[in-house]
C-alpha cells in the first residue's frame, strides 16, 4: 500500500512539474510611458518572485493555476493582476503610477534623485515646455514659482538661478548654489560653478525636474541650493522625427530638426538647431548653434550602453546696464561628451557607471564701433571638467532599496580674470554616499542617505592649496494614505566649497568696480527642514502645499568694499511655504496654480536683497477640437536691491554702502495657442500681452509685447 502511494505521488509530482508556463511582458511608467527597470515582481501567497531588467521586462515561470501577482517599487504604486494560467502568457503590459500625486510630480521617475529622494521634486513636462515657447531654459525656469532667475536678457550669458532664494545677494552669477544637470551629468563650469545656459538642447527637453532642497547627500558640494535635472529626449521605442521652423520678433529666426531611429539592438538619433535674433534693445542680440546626437546599445543580458554628445557654438551681446549700455560681446564653444553602462548583475541587483568629459572655450573682447574711452581688453577663459561616477543598486528585497556608490572629479580653469599669480588653478573631488528608502508598512516610508565629500583646491605657483570635506546627511519620513494623502518630513544638509572666482578672482568690471576672491574663504552650509502635504482627491483635482525653514552659515558673498571682496556673511535664515494645485473642472479644461513666499533674514541686521517675498503663477489650458488654448498670468512681489551705480554713496569701515533702491512688483500675461493638423504642428505665443515695462533686476529692462510663430512637421 505505501508502495502504490508512493507511486501515485511521485507520478503526480512528474505530470504537474511538467504543467509550467512562462509570463513575461513590460513594465511602464503610467504617464511617460517609460521602461521601468528594478522593479519587483512577486506572486503572492508564494515565494516566487523576480525583478525587471534594465529595458522595463520581467519573465516568470509558474505552474498551472491562479494567481495574483504584485509589482511594486518605492515612490509607485503597487499594482496586482490576476493569473489564470492555462497557457503561456506573454507581452502583458503593466503599467505603474507614481505613489506622489503633486499634479504635476507624477512623472518622475527612473533617475537617483527622483527614486530616493523625491518628497521635494517638481516637473516641468515636455508639453508644458513646447507650449511655453520660450527661446532658453533659463526663461523656462523663470515661470516657476519657487524658482527665481535674472538675466540681462532670455539668452544672455550670465544668468543667476536661485532656488528658495538659495543664490547670491548680486548680480554677476559667481555665487550660484543650484547644481545644474543634463540626463544626470552635472555641466558646471569650473571657474563660475554655472552652466553655459546657451549651450542647454531646449529643443530636445523632454522634461525638467527640480529638486527643491539641498542636495548634497546625494550630490555634493554644488547642490547645496538644489538641483535642476534636464532630461533630454532619447527614443528607444521606435523611427520618428520632425523640423521646425519659427520667426518671431526683434527680426528672430530658429530652424531645427530631431530624428530617431532604432534598429534592433541599437538606437540613434541627432538633433540640431540654428538661431539668431537681433534682441529687444541694443547689443542684446544672439546667435546660437546646437548639435546632440547619442547612440544606444542594449545586449540580450540587460545591459545598456548609452554615448552622448553636445556641441554648441555661441556669439552673445552683453547689453548692460540702461544708463550705461555695454559694447562687449562674447563667443563660446561648450562640449559635453557622457557616457552611461547599466549592467544587471543578479536579480534584484545592478551597477552602473557615468564617465563625462566638458570643455568650455570663451572670448570676451569689444564691438568694432566700441567708443575709445569705454574699450577693454579681450578676455580668454579656457575650462575643462572630466568626472567619473559608480552606483550599486539593491531592490531584491521588496521594501527596501539601497544605493551605494562613489564618484571623482577634476576641474582645471586658465581664465584671465583669475588673479596671474596663479597658474591654471584647478579642483580635485572625491566622494562617496549610501542611499536607502525602506517601506515599514501601514503607508510608513522612511529614507536616508549620508555622503562624504573630500575637493582640493590646488592654485598653482607652489601657493598653499585648500581642502574643503564635508559629511551631509539626510532624513525623511513620508506616510501615504490610499495612495492619495501623503504627508511628508525631511531634513537635509548641503554644503558648498567656493568657486575658483570665489577663490581667486581678480577682475574690474564695466562699471568701474573691482572685484577681488579671497583664498582664505570658508565653506557655506546649510541645514533644511521640511514638512509638505500632498492630496490627489480625484483625477480631476489635486493640490499640495510645503513649509521649509533654511539656515544658513558661512554664506559667500561679494560685499561692496575697496575692492570689491567675497567674505562669509555669519547667518542667513530662509522660511517660506509653497501651495500647487490642478483642477479639471471639466475635460477640456485644466487649471494650475502655484504660489510661493519667501522671508530672508540675516541675523546681523543687513537688508537681504534681490528676491521677491510672494511669486505666483495662474495656467489655463483649454481644448476645443484641434485647438489648444493657453493662458498664463506670472507675479511677483517687489524686491530691494543695492543701487551700485549710483554716485551717492558712503565709505564705512571701508565697506561701500549704496542706496537701498526697489523695483515695484508685476504681473505679466502671456498667451499661446495650438493647432494640430495630420503631422502638422502650429503655434503661436504672445507674450506679455499688456505691453508691460519691467526690469527683471535694476537697469535691465526686459521686452515687451513679443510674438512668436513655429511649425513643426512630424514624421
Amino acid at each position: 500500500m505505501i508502495k502504490l502511494i508512493l507511486f501515485i505521488s511521485c507520478f503526480t509530482s512528474t505530470i504537474f512539474a511538467g504543467s509550467t508556463y512562462i509570463v513575461s511582458g513590460s513594465i511602464k511608467d503610467k504617464e511617460t510611458e517609460k521602461n521601468l527597470p528594478n522593479i519587483n515582481i512577486s506572486v503572492l501567497k508564494t515565494e516566487l518572485g523576480t525583478v525587471s531588467d534594465s529595458q522595463g521586462n520581467f519573465k516568470i515561470e509558474l505552474k498551472k493555476g491562479t494567481y495574483q501577482i504584485q509589482f511594486s517599487m518605492i515612490g509607485y504604486k503597487p499594482t496586482i493582476i490576476d493569473i489564470d494560467l492555462m497557457e503561456n502568457q506573454s507581452d502583458i503590459s503593466v503599467l505603474l503610477e507614481s505613489s506622489i500625486l503633486e499634479f504635476n510630480a507624477i512623472e518622475v521617475q527612473g533617475l537617483f534623485s527622483s527614486r530616493l529622494g523625491y518628497e521635494s521634486v517638481d516637473v516641468v513636462n515636455g508639453k508644458d515646455i513646447k507650449l511655453l515657447q520660450k527661446s532658453s531654459v533659463p526663461d523656462i525656469l523663470r515661470t516657476l514659482s519657487g524658482v527665481d532667475v535674472q538675466f540681462a536678457h532670455p539668452n544672455s550669458r550670465n544668468v543667476n538661478v536661485s532656488i528658495r532664494g538659495s543664490s547670491d545677494y548680486k548680480p554677476g552669477g559667481y555665487n550660484n548654489r543650484v547644481l545644474v544637470l543634463l540626463d544626470g551629468f552635472p555641466i558646471q563650469i569650473p571657474n563660475s560653478g554655472t552652466p553655459d545656459w546657451s549651450a542647454l538642447p531646449l529643443e530636445n527637453i523632454a522634461r525638467i525636474e527640480i529638486d527643491n532642497s539641498p542636495a548634497s547627500a546625494q550630490y555634493g558640494h554644488n547642490s547645496m541650493g538644489g538641483v535642476i535635472n534636464l532630461i533630454t529626449n532619447q527614443n528607444y521605442s521606435g523611427n520618428n522625427g520632425n523640423i521646425n521652423i519659427g520667426v518671431e520678433s526683434n527680426k528672430t529666426g530658429q530652424f531645427g530638426f530631431n530624428y530617431n531611429k532604432k534598429n534592433d539592438n541599437w538606437t540613434y538619433g541627432i538633433v540640431g538647431m540654428t538661431r539668431q535674433s537681433d534682441g529687444h534693445r541694443f547689443n542684446a542680440d544672439d546667435k546660437t548653434r546646437r548639435l546632440n546626437s547619442y547612440l544606444g546599445f542594449f545586449d540580450n543580458k540587460g545591459r545598456t550602453y548609452r554615448l552622448n554628445l553636445l556641441l554648441a557654438k555661441s556669439n552673445i551681446g552683453h547689453p548692460g546696464f540702461d544708463i550705461s549700455p555695454s559694447f562687449r560681446r562674447s563667443n563660446r564653444q561648450s562640449n559635453y561628451t557622457q557616457m552611461h553602462i547599466f549592467s544587471p548583475l543578479s536579480p534584484g541587483m545592478s551597477m552602473s557607471h557615468s564617465l563625462y568629459l566638458n570643455t568650455f572655450y570663451t572670448r570676451y573682447y569689444d564691438r568694432d564701433n566700441t567708443p575709445m574711452g569705454v574699450k577693454e581688453s579681450d578676455q580668454n577663459y579656457r575650462d575643462y571638467s572630466i568626472g567619473l561616477r559608480s552606483e550599486l543598486l539593491l531592490t531584491k528585497w521588496a521594501g527596501w532599496i539601497l544605493m551605494i556608490g562613489g564618484d571623482f572629479g577634476l576641474d582645471q580653469s586658465n581664465v584671465s580674470i583669475l588673479n596671474p599669480i596663479y597658474n591654471h588653478p584647478q579642483q580635485r573631488t572625491m566622494g562617496s554616499f549610501i542611499q536607502s528608502k525602506y517601506s515599514i508598512g501601514s503607508g510608513w516610508t522612511i529614507g536616508m542617505g549620508l555622503r562624504y565629500d573630500y575637493r582640493q583646491v590646488i592654485p598653482g605657483n607652489g601657493y598653499k592649496n585648500r581642502v574643503f570635506q564635508k559629511v551631509t546627511p539626510k532624513a525623511n519620513l513620508v506616510y501615504s494614505l490610499k495612495g492619495r494623502r501623503t504627508f511628508t518630513l525631511s531634513f537635509s544638509e548641503g554644503f558648498r566649497a567656493p568657486s575658483l572666482s570665489e577663490l581667486y578672482l581678480q577682475h574690474t568690471s564695466s562699471y568701474g568696480l573691482t572685484m577681488q576672491g579671497n583664498p582664505s574663504i570658508k565653506p557655506e552650509h546649510v541645514s533644511a527642514f521640511e514638512i509638505m502635504y500632498a492630496h490627489s482627491h480625484s483625477q480631476q483635482f489635486s493640490w499640495s502645499t510645503s513649509l521649509f525653514h533654511n539656515r544658513y552659515q558661512d554664506m559667500i558673498d561679494f560685499i561692496y568694499s575697496l575692492p570689491v571682496l567675497a567674505v562669509n556673511r555669519g547667518g542667513v535664515i530662509g522660511t517660506g511655504g509653497e501651495f500647487q494645485s490642478m483642477w479639471k473642472p471639466i475635460k477640456s479644461i485644466s487649471i494650475y496654480s502655484e504660489y510661493a513666499f519667501l522671508q530672508m533674514e540675516n541675523r546681523n541686521g543687513d537688508p537681504i536683497l534681490y528676491r521677491s517675498k510672494h511669486r505666483g503663477k495662474l495656467r489655463i489650458n483649454l481644448k476645443q477640437g484641434t485647438y489648444n488654448f493657453t493662458s498664463q498670468v506670472q507675479l511677483w512681489s517687489r524686491q530691494k536691491y543695492d543701487d551700485f551705480l549710483s554716485h551717492d554713496f558712503k565709505i564705512i569701515n571701508n565697506k561701500i554702502v549704496f542706496p537701498i533702491k526697489e523695483l515695484p512688483g508685476q504681473s505679466i500675461v502671456n498667451l499661446s495657442i495650438e493647432k494640430t493638423i495630420n503631422s502638422f504642428q502650429s503655434n503661436l505665443t504672445i507674450s506679455n500681452i499688456f505691453d508691460q515695462e519691467y526690469k527683471l533686476i535694476q537697469n535691465y529692462p526686459m521686452p515687451g509685447r513679443t510674438w512668436k510663430v513655429t511649425l513643426t512637421k512630424s514624421f
